[in-house]
């Protein structure tokens, strides 16, 4: 029987290569994995699976003294739950599947991740949530990331290959951006916004690509909204459909030059999720109601309701 649409699998690591300060690119090799689409997302048990955790056991407390305390979980810092990350891209190889994870390490959970080598195991639920909707026939594609933001990008860029496109990424420094620059002469210019082929995982797909940097030291000098802005003023895109994700800040402001040109606009929305399924109810975000639904807003679910949203229903 073909594999439910959502389940827990056992992963082995392929690879975890550095990509730049603090990211790291996991490939996630498995025996078989259900049907994904850009957007979606997975939710990684980012602790050893193997460590003897019962959920019950007795405990001697002897009066007057600390009980000594047994389990990984008490004596050290551990991610329980698991967490979310988008999926940067997928490969059906040799009768089974590869996926790409890339992650930057801020907690004890990421910092597990970075230290896997091949043939580790890794627990991962999946796939979650809904996709991008891909434009229609010679409408260009302008995917806009930022920081952690930027995988489900590389992932719809696969898929958008042979269509128009363009990707803007942005990061705080040239040594945030988690991807092969393979033209650093054409990243020079600190104003210019003009596409170019210098992100191998974007050109490989016949992307081209505007990178910024808050503090200029590599691309357009400034937010990666304010090249965006550049760009679509000079009218170099065809029927233009924007999508993104990224810090929240930036995704809001992207939704609002979108509205403000009358463009279409997708949002990947982040949140904390403990499940991905829509049983603890952590990731609420409030959306636009219709006028006849008699309150102006609700609440949806990011990992169930998205993460993918549209720009014109979002509440920030």
């Amino acid at each position: 029987m073909p594999p439910a649409p959502r389940s827990q699998f056992e992963s082995v690591v392929v690879s975890n290569t550095s990509l730049c300060r603090e990211h790291y690119r996991l490939t996630l090799g498995l025996r078989g994995f259900p049907a994904t689409e850009p957007g979606q997302f997975v939710q990684i048990s980012c602790r050893p699976m193997d460590g003897g955790d019962d959920l019950e056991r007795e405990l001697d407390w002897p009066d007057g003294r600390m009980p000594v305390a047994r389990g990984m979980e008490l004596c050290q810092p551990t991610a329980m739950l698991r967490r979310p990350f988008s999926l940067a891209g997928r490969r059906d190889v040799g009768g089974g599947v590869e996926v790409d994870i890339i992650h930057r390490v801020v907690g004890v959970g990421t910092d597990w991740l970075s230290r896997l080598g091949p043939g580790d195991s890794v627990h991962l639920l999946g796939p979650l949530g809904n996709r991008f909707a891909l434009p229609r026939p010679g409408a260009t594609a302008i995917l806009v990331g930022g920081g952690v933001g930027i995988p489900p990008m590389l992932y719809l860029a696969e898929r958008l290959a042979g269509r128009p496109a363009v990707a803007f990424c942005g990061a705080l420094t040239r040594d945030l951006l988690p991807f092969t620059l393979i033209d650093v002469a054409g990243g020079s210019s600190d104003d210019d916004v003009q596409p170019a082929m210098i992100v191998g995982e974007f050109a490989r797909h016949g992307v081209a690509s505007v990178l910024s940097t808050d503090d200029g030291s590599f691309g357009f000098r400034g937010f990666v909204t304010q090249a965006l802005e550049r760009y679509l003023d000079a009218g170099r895109a065809d029927d233009p459909v924007i999508y993104t994700c990224g810090p929240e800040p930036m995704m809001k402001r992207v939704a609002e030059i979108a509205a403000q040109r009358g463009l279409a606009c997708q949002i990947a929305v982040e949140r904390a999720m403990a499940c991905g399924m829509g049983t603890c109810q952590s990731c609420v975000i409030r959306v636009r109601r219709p006028a006849t639904a008699g309150r102006e807003w609700a609440y949806r679910l990011a990992c169930t309701d998205g993460p993918i949203f549209t720009g014109d229903e979002l509440l920030w």
